[in-house]
């Protein structure tokens, strides 16, 4: 099997704020994550990679602890351009609807629906993503709702039928003990919600599958299941395996 030609490669935040492949233009990278507020600038980042960020040989997996620093939506904006897809988080409810109006209408988003590792863990309701659902996104390119590997076919059935989500990344991180865990423990999440998202809804919705991908067997696993394009993640720690990847 080979990639089709209209297989597209999202390179995840925070990845994305940095790895840009700009000669290649099935790669989109994907920057952010950006919340409402300011939630700390580079100092932050760097402290935060330094005292969370642990390989866990036992969990096969990168594990951290970030909680999502970053300076802010309005500076997210000037970093992101129109090629490039916005990605943003909720903390507090009410931040969609305030981000709304700051998001121009014709900016590809993707609304990071669930990140196990920001303080206090808890879930917030998704009524909010009806700011950013199909009606209220006519002009953008993609419009991506990413998921946890826990979300249930109910909460699929919100964000595709009732919202018209078209676009679902599946998914983030696994929430453990010490944070959100990726890498090759997350594949078996993946690949259930890439079967329940087909068996019900078919080409209706163009998945994008990321976790564990390491190499490009691993990717056209996921294409063999019915995704339709990829995320990638923490193989960007080795960015001399996705060169393979692409190839």
């Amino acid at each position: 099997m080979k990639y089709s030609n209209d297989t597209l490669f999202f390179v995840a935040a925070p990845f994305g704020n940095y790895l840009k492949f700009k000669k290649k233009a099935n790669v989109l990278p994907v920057t952010g994550t950006w919340t409402l507020k300011y939630r700390g600038g580079i100092l932050k980042k760097i402290y935060k990679i330094a005292t969370t960020l642990r390989y866990k040989r036992k969990k096969e997996g990168w594990v951290n602890k970030m909680g999502l620093p970053n300076v802010g939506l309005n500076v997210g904006l000037r970093r992101t351009n129109k090629n490039e897809i916005l990605s943003i988080a909720e903390l507090e409810k009410g931040d969609f609807e305030k981000m709304s109006f700051l998001i121009p209408k014709d900016q590809s988003i993707e609304i990071n629906l669930s990140c196990p590792n920001v303080k206090g863990g808890e879930k917030l309701p998704w009524n909010d993503v009806r700011f950013f659902n199909k009606e209220n996104s006519q002009l953008r390119k993609y419009c991506i709702a990413k998921i946890s590997p826990y979300t249930t076919e109910k909460e699929l059935e919100f964000l595709i039928d009732d919202q018209g989500f078209n676009y679902i990344h599946c998914c983030n991180t696994l929430p453990v003990e010490e944070g959100g865990l990726s890498g090759k423990k997350l594949k078996p999440y993946v690949e259930d919600l890439i079967k329940m998202i087909t068996s019900k809804w078919g080409k209706k919705v163009e998945i994008i599958a990321g976790g564990g991908i390491s190499n490009k067997e691993d990717a056209l696993h996921y294409l063999e299941l019915g995704a339709k394009h990829l995320s990638l993640g923490t193989v960007c720690f080795t960015p001399w395996k996705i060169k393979k990847i692409l190839s």
